[in-house]
């Protein structure tokens, strides 16, 4: 399985591939894709993330660090992955495509809009594309829907349990490479169906400080009372399920605050899951954060470098396990169950 990690410079492909990632992935902060004329004041996301820290500057930078990359044996991914585009957009970024594919050389585009993946691939077949996690691709008719149109792989969306992985691979068939969330980085709802947008501060649904209650009915008349009673014992469950949520979002969703353990970064985490994905035959293993820290970065392949080379020294999956466990220096959080995609 190969270790596809976060990139937004050469400086941190070099880091990043002498710890030992194997795959790089990227997006593009672009001045020079504007909206149509008459509009070009508005710059167009063209991937998940602003224009900024999480992203390659320019064409020139993108140039260098995929012939680095390639240098070293190692494929680069860029990201076109907002869940959906306005139609007029389509030609301007067929034709940023283009340059990129001529320019550049990235291996393969990651891509969730399923009509901008269609025409990538009518008008450049030879075109590779990476289906983005925000298409949403939670069942194996969805895989086989994209597999129809051309796409080389499949990314699935955090969460899914590896039961249900299998079952989706296993029908969809080997011929699919498919990638799957490993560290880092959790999401309150499932992403590829969420449209709130992240650039006024951070998503509001990342907050663990926010309060809820319950509001109760209007007193009087026997419906009234027994609602009351009832909301009393209903309030106790809300107040221990609100006390769960709020954890979660700060251990798993907060990665505890950017907190690291002994050594790794804490944060959402699949390692207990490798021998699962192994034997299911994914491809790839995504370390989540194109924003995050050089140091994050490097030291979330360092792990799971780590956990990868024992098990490949043939130690059972129990013991994979409590190695993963043992060496993200967080046990007890591991225990219980706040960090895990798997919850």
């Amino acid at each position: 399985m190969n270790i596809l990690a976060p990139v937004s410079s050469v400086k941190e492909a070099e880091r990043l591939i002498a710890h030992g990632a194997d795959e790089l992935y990227c997006g593009i902060g672009l001045g020079a894709l504007k909206n149509k004329p008459g509009n070009t004041q508005r710059e167009i996301w063209i991937n998940r993330r602003e224009s900024g820290n999480a992203n390659i500057p320019d064409l020139e930078s993108l140039s260098l660090l995929v012939d680095f990359a390639h240098a070293q044996g190692k494929k680069v991914y860029l990201t076109l992955n907002q869940p959906g585009y306005a139609q007029d957009l389509y030609e301007e970024i067929l034709a940023f495509a283009r340059e990129i594919k001529r320019s550049c050389k990235v291996d393969a585009f990651i891509v969730a809009d399923p009509g901008l993946i269609r025409m990538l691939i009518e008008k450049e077949p030879d075109i590779v594309i990476h289906v983005s996690s925000l298409a949403g691709v939670l069942n194996s008719s969805a895989v086989l829907f994209f597999k129809k149109l051309g796409v080389k792989r499949i990314v699935f969306p955090r969460y899914l349990e590896a039961k249900t992985l299998k079952k989706i691979i296993d029908r969809a068939g080997e011929d699919l490479e498919y990638e799957v969330f490993i560290l880092n980085d959790g999401c309150m709802f499932e992403e590829s169906h969420c449209h709130v947008s992240h650039q006024f501060g951070g998503a509001f649904c990342h907050n663990p400080a926010w309060r809820y209650k319950l509001i109760p009915p209007e007193e009087g008349g026997a419906l009234e009372t027994w609602k009351l009673r009832s909301l009393k014992i209903s309030g106790e469950t809300f107040e221990r399920n609100v006390g769960d949520l709020k954890r979660w979002q700060w251990i798993g969703i907060r990665n505890s605050g950017g907190y690291f353990g002994v050594k790794y970064p804490l944060g959402m985490c699949g390692l207990c899951t490798l021998p699962e994905y192994r034997d299911m035959g994914i491809t790839s293993l995504k370390i989540v954060g194109r924003e995050a820290s050089l140091r994050k970065k490097v030291k979330s392949v360092e792990l799971l470098k780590k956990v990868l080379a024992y098990q490949s020294e043939g130690h059972m999956p129990d013991e994979v396990r409590d190695y993963a466990r043992t060496n993200k220096g967080a046990r007890i959080l591991c225990e219980s169950g706040y960090m895990c995609y798997e919850r």
